[in-house]
Parts: structure tokens; sequence; C-alpha cells
């Protein structure tokens, strides 16, 4: 249902000159929201700039880290036959190395077998009970059954049950039946090697009629190899501790001599300083795309007018420049040396290849306490970088306050704003009405004037 508001607008011959006026009452609340608009677009760009400035700070820490290799000399790997070995990772190698691997024998889970039984037949139920004790591991359990009455089928059965409900985590037991009139009993520990074996300490009673036999000489069950010459038995196909930095799992036995190579990995190396040039240059494109002044066209970036946010990358291509003051001789002291330059507009390059490919090669440690050193100008641009990218205290924050600030009033004034409008529109309404009313009172008393005097039918 339409308000009385409403109706009398659509009645009101005036109601175009009211809502021109309004329209040019407006032009403030127009001018706000402009306003507004343009600080949305400086907040969305400081933004914009933080994930890049935070992405060159995330990028400099992982080059900087204490933990791990150093990223300037990574290691690949590879072996002659894949079939025989699967290298699992490289840490703490300097250089180079080619190990020959002979695999006699992997290692492997223990398996226990009784004799075959019968399934119905009673030879475990002669006295009524028994008990066996089992080792696997440095775990000891005993066993003891109630066999009265009950087939060789439902004593292996209850055997099986128990030895999977208390060695869960050590070896699993199962009842096969091997024909139709015929079962055997089975258990297998879980993990390999001889410290892992299955022990029977002792069986008494029915369970003393148990013959249980080992399908692996416990004497074989850990993996036999060598390493250049060097015998090796370990108790797990994964091994860790044979050769220092160097994980590997043996996945069989093997006819011949395996060769297991680990070599310098420099396109690798080279990407971690791809990663950081890149890094850059991401920053620095963000900053001058969103602070370009073209007057001839009159466009601006909308963080033009903040001086500070472009002065990040001219403050990070000055600490590029520099060099480091306690660097000794020989040492890299400025990313020049490492054949890294910049371009007029500021972009990061590597404008020596055969430099870097050097340092690379030649001096990864020394690459890296360039990276780490406090006093180089990486640490210098990474603290400027951070004096940015802080999440509460850094300036990108700080500026970042300061536009929420400027939005918040705005939108009050243009809330303001509306309600003047809104009670503008409302009187001018008003006055236009009561403007109507007076000429339609004119109007009848012009009519009645014209009707006395006979001018009127």
């Amino acid at each position: 249902m339409s308000s009385i508001s409403s109706l009398i607008a659509q009645n009101n011959p005036y109601e175009g000159f009211v809502q021109q006026l309004v329209q040019l009452e407006s032009r403030t609340k127009i001018q706000l929201q402009q306003q507004q608009s343009t600080q949305n677009e400086r907040k969305t760009a400081l933004s914009d700039v933080n994930k890049a400035v935070t992405r060159f700070t995330e990028t400099l820490d992982s080059l900087r880290s204490d933990e791990g290799p150093n990223p300037f000399s990574p290691f690949s790997n590879s072996v002659s036959d894949e079939s025989v070995v699967r290298i699992n990772s490289v840490t703490d190698f300097t250089s180079a190395a080619s190990f020959n691997l002979d695999v006699q024998r992997l290692a492997s889970k223990d398996i226990a077998l009784t004799q075959t039984l019968a399934a119905d037949g009673t030879d475990l139920a002669a006295t009524g009970t028994g008990d066996i004790t089992i080792t696997i591991g440095d775990v000891t359990e005993t066993f003891s059954l109630d066999t009265t009455g009950k087939t060789n089928s439902e004593v292996l059965q209850e055997l099986s049950e128990s030895i999977n409900t208390t060695f869960g985590e050590q070896a699993g037991a199962s009842l096969f039946s091997v024909n139709s009139t015929d079962v055997q009993f089975s258990m297998k520990s879980n993990e390999t090697g001889f410290d892992n074996r299955i022990q029977i300490d002792s069986a008494n009673g029915d369970l003393a009629a148990l013959t249980i036999s080992k399908l692996t000489p416990e004497n074989e069950l850990d993996a036999q190899f060598t390493i250049d010459g060097v015998n090796f038995t370990r108790g797990s196909n994964e091994v860790t501790d044979s050769v220092n930095g160097l994980s590997f799992t043996l996945l069989k036995a093997s006819d011949s001599a395996v060769t297991m190579d680990v070599t310098r990995d420099l396109e690798e190396a080279r990407s971690k300083v791809d990663e950081f040039v890149s890094a850059f240059n991401n920053l620095n494109k963000s900053i001058r795309d969103r602070t370009f002044l073209d007057a001839e066209n009159d466009r601006r970036g909308p963080l033009q007018d903040m001086r500070v946010v472009r002065n990040l990358t001219v403050n990070l291509r000055q600490f590029g420049i520099l060099s480091d003051s306690a660097a000794g001789t020989g040492d890299f002291s400025r990313l020049a040396d490492i054949g890294i330059e910049f371009d007029r507009d500021g972009t990061m390059k590597v404008g020596d290849t055969e430099k870097l490919n050097e340092a690379l090669e030649t001096n990864p440690d020394g690459l890296q306490q360039f990276f780490t050193s406090e006093t180089s100008p990486i640490t210098s641009m990474l603290n400027e970088a951070n004096s940015y990218a802080e999440p509460t205290t850094g300036l990108i924050a700080t500026l970042t306050d300061g536009v929420d600030q400027r939005i918040e009033n705005l939108g009050r004034r243009i809330t303001q704003q509306e309600k003047f409008l809104a009670q503008y529109e409302e009187r001018q309404r008003e006055q236009f009405t009561k403007l109507q009313m007076i000429i339609d009172q004119g109007e009848t008393q012009y009519n009645q004037i014209m009707a006395s005097m006979g001018f009127m039918q």
C-alpha cells in the first residue's frame, strides 16, 4: 500500500522540481561518497602492497634460516637400479659422493607356524587347560586357556583372538583352513628384524602339544648389506644411520653392486636466488603500479601521494648497492659480487650469470654467509621491509589505520547528509504543496468573482 507522502508526491505537479533541488543539494553527499571510494581503493592498494612485502620477507627468512641444510648448496640423488634401493633424503653433505651398495638380503618379519591339525580333533583338549608364554621385542605375555570340550579349531581361534588383543602393535595371529578338514595357526610380527622376533618361552598343558616352527631362521631376520665393502646388518629396511646424512630404503636383494650418487644440484640452488629476485621484483612492481603519476593522461595510482610507500623500493635499492662493511677479503660484500644488478626502473636482475654460477659452484657457504650476516645489505633490506610489514606497528599497518579512520568518518558524514537530504526533500515538497494550495485558492476566488460579474456561465 502506498504511503500518504508517496501519493502526494505522485500527484504533486512540482515533484520534478523537488527532485531537481534534492539532486543539486546532493552534491556534498556525492563528493563524500567519491572520497570514501578513493579511501577504499587506497585500503585495497595498501593490502596488496603489504602482501608483496610479506612475500619478500618470507622469502628472505627462508634463505636465512638456521634450520636445515644450506639452501644454496642443495644435493640431488640417483641410484643405478631403483628396484633395489630408494633414497629418501640427503642432508648434511658438503660435497658430492658416490656409494656402492650390495644387498644380500632384506629385513623380514618373523613368522611362527604350528603343525597342521584336524579342525574337529581334540588334540589340544586332553587335560582341559593349557598356557603359552610369548615374547615379542621387549613385551612378554602368558596366555592361559580353558580347553575343556573344545576342538582344535576352537582352541586355536581363541588363542589367535587373545594374541591379537594383547599384541596388537607387536604381532598378529590368524587361523587358516588348509583344506576341508585341517587348520593351521600362524603368528607374524608387525615389525621386521631379529629384535622383533617371536619367542615361545614355554608351552604347558594342552598347548604343549603344539609344534611351532619358523618360516625364516632367526639369524636371517635382519637386513644384510655392504656399502663400499663395509658390512652392515639392520633390523629395518629403512636405513638412516649407515651413512651420515643419507636415508634410504632397501627394496630387494641385488644381483650386483648398485651405485648411490649424491651430487650438487646447481639448478635448485639457482632457483633459490631466482626466488629472491622474483620476490623483490614483485614488491617493486606492486608499489610502482599503485604510486605512478601519468600527468599527460591525468592518471595516478591510489597511493601516489603516499611518499612513504614509494620510499620503500628506493630504500631497498639503496641498501642493495651498499657493501657489507664487516666482510673480509674474498667474502661476498655486495649483490654485484654475485652478479645481481638493478635496472633504471628499479627491477632486480641477474646481470652476470657467470659470476652467480661461480658463487654457487665454488662458494655456497660464502653465499649463505652473505645472506645471513647481520651487517650484509641483505639483512638491511630485510629489516627495512619488516619495518613496513609488521602486523600492528609497521608503517603499512599505521597507514591502513589512518585510512580506516577516514573511511569511518566519511561514512558518518554520508549518513548525516542522507538524513539532511531526506528532511530537505520533505520541506521542499511541503513548500510546493502550500504553493499549489495558494494557487488553487486564488483560482477558486477568481472564478467566483468572475461568476458573480456574469463573465462565467
